[in-house]
């Protein structure tokens, strides 16, 4: 069957069907790395560098957790008892803002793991980009790309690093925005916590799916238009994804078969305007 009438039956398909293709697009990703074996070792350098960084992020997590606590309690209301009864409703309310602090910590805490996976992401990319051609050579029943010399190696090499910094500079300017919104405005982060979220598990495919989709020189524009034509699917990949990154010990092993699976998403789902 050919990609576009790949694409024509999904249209036609539901979206609770789509959604499911979404999240199961990490099991079929992790499923072909332990199939094809000659990917391993491609597959090990991008799992030593999560371990590395994601060990630095819990250690610096861990060594600040009371500061953190304290800041996202210092942006909540205080509340002041004045008389014996006035606790009825004071008493419920500390409670309430003291779990609200504390769930501003978890999802502080799990940014912080995003960000650290990111930045490994950023240093696996020539590892990772080679893993996405060599993906799809496979599942296409082709040869594997051939070697381009030294001069064609630092080329893909920067090709990867640039197009990967891109993406993760445009994740953590909208990061940042909502973040600085949430601490600058009262009450703000109680939306912009659950945004943040929202926002990471819709970006993730476009993330990785991103080094097929830059061999296809395919324009932001339209990933964004693939994105939104296909938000069930994308969605439920976003979400698996975000909370594989959140499992401890997973997201050190997470990352080439994600990149795996967003390879076959493309393959799936053809993106407009590709090359």
């Amino acid at each position: 069957m050919h990609a576009g009438e790949m694409d024509q039956t999904r249209s036609g398909r539901g979206s609770v069907s789509r959604f499911r293709e979404g999240l199961l697009l990490l099991v079929e990703g992790g499923r072909f790395l332990r199939n094809e074996r000659r990917l391993w070792p491609l597959a090990t350098v991008p799992v030593l560098f999560a371990t590395i960084l994601v060990g630095m992020a819990v250690s610096l997590f861990w060594v600040r957790l009371e500061l953190i606590h304290e800041a996202w309690i210092s942006v909540l209301p205080i509340f002041e008892a004045t008389t014996w009864w006035a606790w009825i409703w004071v008493g419920p309310g500390k409670l309430l803002f003291w779990l609200v602090g504390w769930l501003g910590v978890v999802v502080a805490f799990a940014f912080s793991l995003i960000v650290a996976l990111l930045l490994a992401n950023l240093l696996s990319a020539p590892f990772l980009d080679q893993l996405s051609q060599r993906v799809e050579a496979i599942e296409r029943g082709e040869s594997p790309p051939s070697s381009t010399g030294m001069a064609g190696f630092v080329k893909e090499t920067l090709r990867s690093f640039a197009a990967e910094l891109q993406r993760i500079v445009f994740l953590g300017v909208i990061w940042i925005g909502l973040t600085g919104v949430g601490f600058v405005v009262p009450g703000a982060h109680l939306v912009t916590g659950p945004l943040l979220i929202a926002t990471t598990v819709l970006l993730l495919p476009l993330d990785y799916a991103g080094f097929a989709l830059d061999r296809r020189q395919v324009p932001f524009r339209s990933r964004r238009r693939w994105l939104w034509a296909n938000l069930p699917t994308m969605t439920g990949f976003g979400g698996v994804a975000f909370f594989a990154c959140l499992v401890p010990g997973l997201n050190l092993l997470i990352m080439p078969a994600l990149v795996t699976a967003g390879t076959l998403l493309v393959l799936r789902i053809s993106p407009p305007d590709s090359a």
